[in-house]
């Protein structure tokens, strides 16, 4: 009989800590990509002639563009 409980709160305890692995690395593919533009970046699109400065209209629409793009 304690053999029984103790198989099942390890079982418990392995299934609860793979799905938190799981969580963690989902949160972590969710958010790969969603950096900053770096300065090269700027750099490529000042010299297309669009206006890179933080909060113009170039930059926001670029970078709203780039949050609708799929992750994986």
């Amino acid at each position: 009989m304690l053999d029984a409980v103790v198989g099942a709160v390890i079982a418990v305890t392995a299934t609860t800590a793979m799905l938190s692995a799981v969580q963690v690395t989902q949160s972590a593919f969710d958010q790969a990509g969603r950096s900053p533009l770096i300065e090269g970046e700027v750099e490529i699109l000042r010299g297309a002639g669009y206006d890179a400065n933080a909060g113009s209209e170039d930059r926001q629409v670029l970078e709203a563009d780039l949050r609708q793009l799929p992750v994986q």
